[in-house]
């Protein structure tokens, strides 16, 4: 296998209230058949509210002490990250992806074609700087091609390479949550015949739904659904302090047991995001060519994690919901990692491990 010219490279998920480091070495061979990763490191360290919101930077200062603290060790037996390669996490509320079809044979298809019908989709404005990247996709019909586009706003992504420069990290790649949470959870070699996943990220702050169809992220979009906003409404509902709603939230999580008041204002917010979700996905059958129908949920994030919430929502959109295994993809049956719960918030920094750990010259080592 030729040598991966970013040696130690790691992936980096910076999110709201946290940010997560996942380093990955890459074990296989050419002449191996499949692909094998070993566990390097998987660390965390927490933010307070209100340096990163909606995936904006507003203290990039204070934030880069945490990433330094991260890449130090925040225990004793954590070792220093010596690489300075990272492919990091741009948040999915300020980027966006899509799939369009050019009515063109793929050796006729030009940048200019590509940009042109880009800004058909693209949300942003003219006055709203982006920066526009895309890759062509294998496509059984010669009179079309299959180009996955992708834009993110010039500020933030120009913000994000700042902060991460300002700490001595050179980067590699600034990669959509969306692709690094499918990379994570789609089964590497898994043929999905006439079927989509959805893969649904429940997070501190937010949550995100996503369609993989047809090999590629088709489709993203967020929900104000997440971990937070239960307690925040537990703790104004029940009148009682934060830490406590989060100890009941923890505690009974949808179980209807004792906790009469906490199971039904939560329900009712989770009724509420099961609804966004069925329309979500209804919106995907309806506005992309050549959909298949969801025939799965595969659940990630911290937030996924609360009692009995695969239950209600596999109830709710009448579909399969359960959480993943987020570790299947390094294809190593002795790996040692986190516990199963805890494990469920690094899908997004493993997706970017994953890409990070890769040889660019050897393309069968991951997705």
């Amino acid at each position: 296998m030729f040598s991966n010219p970013f040696p130690n490279a790691f992936g980096l998920d910076i999110s709201d209230l946290s940010i997560k480091l996942v380093q990955l070495d890459n074990s296989s061979f050419v002449f191996k058949k499949g692909y094998s990763y070993k566990l390097k490191t998987a660390r965390e360290i927490s933010l307070p509210g209100g340096l990163i919101v909606n995936g904006e930077i507003e203290q990039a200062d204070k934030i880069k002490s945490y990433i330094l603290k991260l890449l130090r060790g925040t225990k004793k037996s954590e070792k220093k990250i010596k690489s300075s390669w990272v492919v990091a996490s741009l948040p999915e509320l300020q980027s966006f992806i899509k799939l369009i079809i050019l009515k063109k044979n793929v050796e006729e298809v030009i940048a200019e074609d590509i940009i042109i019908e880009a800004k058909k989709h693209i949300p942003f404005t003219e006055e709203e700087e982006y920066y526009i990247d895309w890759d062509i996709l294998p496509n059984t019909k010669e009179d079309s091609t299959k180009i996955l586009i992708s834009a993110i706003m010039k500020k933030t992504a120009d913000d994000y390479t700042k902060l991460l420069e300002s700490v001595g990290l050179g980067v590699i790649a600034l990669e959509n949550e969306a692709l690094a949470i499918a990379r994570a959870t789609v089964t590497v070699g898994k043929e999905y015949k006439n079927e989509a996943r959805g893969l649904l990220d429940i997070g501190a702050t937010r949550s995100s739904f996503i369609v993989y169809d047809n090999e590629i992220v088709q489709f993203s979009t967020d929900f104000n659904y997440s971990g937070e906003l239960l307690t925040t409404a537990l703790s104004q509902k029940m009148k009682i302090n934060y830490e406590e709603a989060e100890k009941i939230k923890m505690k009974y999580g949808l179980a209807y047991k004792k906790q009469k008041k906490a199971w039904s204002t939560m329900m009712d917010y989770t009724k509420k995001f099961s609804g966004e979700l069925r329309k979500a996905i209804y919106f995907y059958y309806s506005h992309f060519p050549e959909t298949n129908r969801v025939k799965h949920i595969t659940m990630c994030g911290s937030g996924s994690n609360l009692k009995h919430l695969d239950k209600v929502l596999s109830l709710e959109l009448k579909n399969e919901c359960r959480v993943g295994h987020i570790w299947k993809n390094l294809n190593n049956k002795k790996l040692k990692v986190l516990n199963d719960e805890k494990s469920l918030g690094y899908a997004t920094a493993i997706g970017l491990a994953l890409r990070a750990a890769d040889n660019p010259f050897f393309t069968k080592d991951s997705i």
